[in-house]
């Protein structure tokens, strides 16, 4: 019941009798586990890998692979490859030949918990990286990750050294660089972030968790998708399967579930047009098992992701959790018409002529990192460790820029951390160490005389207070929604100083100051 799909060469006999379904259902399981056919468990459900022929591209195929949940006609199927199944037959007095029970499906599929069959994260048809940086080439499933590897048919892999020298490390970067050199980089941190995306989704097998890896450009056509499509044809062999960002946080969930809980190993959130983030974002990028709720249904289940994750975007902001969860690339062609451009070349295209030589120089950057001891080891990045120390730390050895200076530059653009900066310094310049509540700060803001003494820095107040991210309604400021914002940012500093509870008035309201860090 773990890596192949082929049966031993006499399967077991299983006698069907009535009012013994709880035995039958046991032998089945057994009959399962001996058959070694490729089934799986992923939160409450049994599945199996599978894989399908897609086209790719100047007339080749690839294999798509992903996770398919086992229903009671395929459980049926499957205990009649495990097993023969027979009962008696009164009329001619012996055993014949049946079908597995339906009844015998449902049970085995109903006994959640007690399962004996392995976890799994998700499928690759491409090899990666383990933890030790060792590679995992073989077919089946992989306990060290718990990735299924089914091998894509059309991808020669050349033979990656088991000692690999910063030589070998070296000419693999030059490699991956190649395909860059078209794309119009804003600076070198952002080159680096297009490579630690290629890198990232080839060894991703060999961390438990990944930064997020976002695209961003101010014009259209300027190759933010084209960079996630290029490291997707590494990884896959094809162009990465995307969820369209949406301005409900519950709708985009919706649609990421969906691809995490099918097992694909890239997934893009497509042209994200303002503010990128969300509690569901945040938990499928930092934790490795999430809690999701599959569509159509109330319960929360736990599974195991392996995916990397990409975003796009035009006007494409980072704010809040998700800065320090998040590599952003900037491209800028300085063109009205970007996508009019001519290349001499589709990146795409030269990987997928020979996309084992681009998963090779993947693979040989970081073995190569490993292999020299994992000299000049960065400091982790916070909740990224594995990451930091394999594909982080082998670019800035190889002399590339350290693709973790971008999250610096996506804080300092963060719209809640400039929100924030905003209130807490207007705050303290009108009302000084004073505390106040949220109603008297509306009252204050919305009663003043801008004639009067602090008329200006009250009305400056106002206006920051009044945005919608803050405490707007409709251009004025709503005390409920200003307290809940207080709650969500108290603590977080900013220019030093920071909000904080200070007591309760004779209502029992919450009174709020600004102090320091």
């Amino acid at each position: 019941m773990l890596a192949s799909a082929t049966g031993p060469a006499e399967k077991p006999v299983i006698r069907v009798a009535p009012g013994k379904v709880d035995v039958l259902a046991t032998a089945g399981e057994a009959a399962l586990r001996a058959s070694l056919l490729p089934i799986f468990q992923r939160g409450d459900a049994l599945v199996r890998p599978l894989c399908w022929e897609i086209a790719a591209s100047d007339q080749r195929t690839t294999i798509a692979a992903g996770l398919k949940k086992i229903t009671q006609p395929a459980m049926i199927d499957l205990l009649a490859q495990a097993a023969d199944w027979v009962e008696y037959d009164g009329r001619a007095k012996r055993d014949a030949p049946c079908d597995p029970p339906e009844l015998v499906a449902k049970v085995i599929l109903s006994r959640c918990g007690f399962w004996t069959v392995p976890p799994i994260a998700g499928v690759i048809t491409t090899p990666t990286l383990r933890r030790d940086g060792s590679i995992l080439a073989e077919p089946g499933y992989d306990p060290a990750t718990r990735l299924f590897y089914m091998p894509d048919p059309g991808l020669v892999m050349p033979a990656v050294g088991a000692n690999p020298s910063r030589a070998d490390a070296v000419y693999a970067l030059e490699l991956l660089q190649a395909l860059l050199s078209e794309f119009p980089f804003v600076a070198d941190v952002d080159r680096a972030v297009a490579i630690s995306g290629m890198i990232t989704a080839v060894t991703r097998g060999a961390f438990s968790v990944a930064p997020l890896h976002a695209f961003r450009a101010p014009t259209a056509g300027t190759g933010k998708s084209f960079l996630v499509d290029l490291a997707s044809a590494i990884a896959t062999g094809r162009i990465c399967p995307v969820a369209a960002a949406s301005p409900k946080e519950e709708e985009l969930e919706k649609r990421l579930v969906a691809l995490l809980l099918s097992g694909f190993p890239c997934i893009s959130v497509d042209n994200v047009n303002g503010i990128l983030g969300g509690d569901f974002l945040c938990q499928a990028i930092e934790r490795p098992l999430l809690r999701v709720r599959p569509l159509g249904r109330s319960e929360i289940i736990e599974i195991e992701s392996r995916a990397t994750l990409f975003a796009t975007g035009n006007a494409l902001r980072v704010a809040g959790d998700m800065t320090r969860r998040t590599l952003v690339c900037d491209l800028d062609a300085k063109m009205e018409h970007p996508e009019d451009r001519t290349f001499s070349f589709d990146p795409v295209q030269r990987v997928l002529a020979d996309r084992g030589q681009y998963v090779g120089a993947c693979l040989t950057i970081v073995r190569a990192y490993l292999q020299a001891g994992s000299p000049g080891l960065l400091k982790p990045l916070a909740s990224f460790g594995g990451w930091s120390d394999l594909v982080r730390s082998s670019l800035v050895w190889l002399g590339c820029a350290d693709p973790v200076q971008s999250v610096q530059a996506a804080r300092d653009d963060d719209p809640e951390l400039g929100a924030l900066r905003q209130v807490l310094i207007l705050w303290q310049a009108c009302f000084g160490e004073r505390a106040m509540t949220a109603r008297q700060v509306a009252d204050s803001v919305a009663g003043f005389d801008p004639n009067g003494f602090g008329g200006a820095r009250l009305l400056d107040l106002r206006n920051a207070l009044a945005e919608g991210n803050v405490a707007g309604v409709r251009g004025t400021v709503d005390a409920t929604r200003l307290g809940y914002w207080l709650r969500k940012v108290k603590g977080r500093i900013a220019n030093g100083i920071r909000f904080t509870t200070d007591g309760i008035d004779r209502s029992g309201v919450t009174k709020w100051s600004v102090v320091k860090g």
